[in-house]
């Protein structure tokens, strides 16, 4: 057997070990990056990909799939992003013959996340297709212009309006972009000659990420208000309970401070460092509850999936009820995460095979409890 056709054998192998074996790592593939045939570097969200799968389409999944096992058929770059930011050279690990759980473990195999100019994605017409890469913030194509003023030129780029209050920074082929009057607008310098499709692949949106779900406790009102006292020259963090709790609040901390309960009972207040935002507050605040009785059982589960992916890993997907609300929600022991856009608890699980049980435990808000099991199946079933 010559050397391209057993790389080629051991290529489809892994690929199937993917699908069907463990891979014991904390990090999570997320975004592939592939060269085509023509030798372009295409960006594929994977975790966009599974998600639609898990949604009935498989249009992109299968399209993906080809996509990577032709590249590593033609011996073509293979980059592999995890959801910890990591970067595997999946071409190098493959050519020495590495598990994807080894490759992660090795530094000689650690990546670089490359430009891309294409994304793999799925259209408007449903037909999956490789495109010009336009981050998903931005409205149209950017605007081209010159400045009789400066003698510079300038590319301009258009902020979609659910995303303009979120955006913090953008960059423009590696220049910083200043926000207009417009605060839609971004503007950064361009070399001249510069067209609106050579910059496809070279802007960077940068958006402010809220907090995760189960970040800010449930009794809580809205976000922490700050406020800085000229008397006291401190400055002070106030959080609003909401009113079906405020005669169950025995105590609150913030950031590790006991807070005090204001002449509104509904208010309490904690000194914080200077410079402390509402935002750095997720998650470091503490509210005790005048404890109740434990309820008893909820039917909380509408539905669980556990799907084994390509690289391995199970992919678990856990819908509630309508008007259930989740204090937290485990699959064999590990938290899950809220998803707030397709409204669903999700997470990865490791050493699972096809066949395996997967038990789920959901906490309401309330303190009720439900519990319920899914089999993992492979991706695609």
């Amino acid at each position: 057997m010559n050397a391209k056709k057993a790389l080629r054998v051991l290529a489809l192998t892994l690929a199937l070990v993917f699908m069907f074996s463990a891979v014991a790592a904390a990090a999570t593939p997320s975004i592939i990056y592939y060269k085509n045939a023509a030798g372009k570097v295409v960006q594929a969200d994977y975790q966009a990909a599974l998600d639609q799968a898990v949604a009935g389409n498989t249009a992109l999944l299968d399209a993906l799939k080809k996509a990577f096992v032709d590249a590593q058929d033609n011996f073509r770059d293979i980059m592999v992003k995890n959801d910890d930011g990591s970067v595997v050279d999946w071409k190098k690990a493959l050519t020495d013959k590495k598990s994807y759980q080894e490759a992660m473990a090795d530094s000689n195999y650690a990546g670089t996340e490359p430009a891309h100019e294409l994304e793999l994605v799925l259209d408007e017409s449903g037909s999956v297709v490789e495109r010009p890469a336009w981050p998903v913030e931005m409205e149209g194509l950017p605007l081209i212009s010159y400045s009789d003023l400066t003698q510079k030129t300038y590319a301009t780029i258009t902020i979609k309006a659910e995303y303009v209050d979120k955006v913090t920074a953008v960059t423009i082929a590696g220049k910083a972009a200043v926000q207009q009057p417009d605060r839609s607008k971004w503007r950064a310098e361009v070399p001249a000659g510069t067209t609106a499709e050579s910059l496809a692949g070279k802007i960077v949106i940068t958006v402010q990420q809220p907090p995760a779900p189960g970040q800010w406790p449930a009794e809580m009102e809205g976000l922490p208000l700050i406020s800085y006292s000229d008397l006291t020259q401190k400055t002070y963090a106030t959080i609003t309970i909401k009113a079906e709790y405020v005669d169950k609040v025995t105590a609150v901390t913030i950031a590790g401070k006991a807070a005090v309960q204001q002449p509104d009972r509904s208010k309490w207040r904690a000194e914080v460092p200077a410079g402390t935002t509402a935002e750095s507050l997720a998650g470091k605040i503490v509210i005790t509850v005048q404890q109740l009785p434990a309820p008893g059982p909820v039917e909380a589960i509408k539905e669980i999936r556990a799907k084994l992916d390509l690289f391995g890993q199970t992919r678990v997907w856990v819908f509630l009820n309508e008007g259930i609300e989740a204090a937290s929600v485990t699959a064999n022991g590990q938290a899950l995460q809220y998803n707030a856009v397709d409204q669903r608890w999700e997470g990865v699980l490791d050493n699972l095979k096809v066949g395996d049980t997967v038990k789920v435990v959901v906490t309401t808000t309330n303190g009720s409890s439900d519990e319920g099991t899914a089999t993992v199946v492979a991706m695609g079933s």
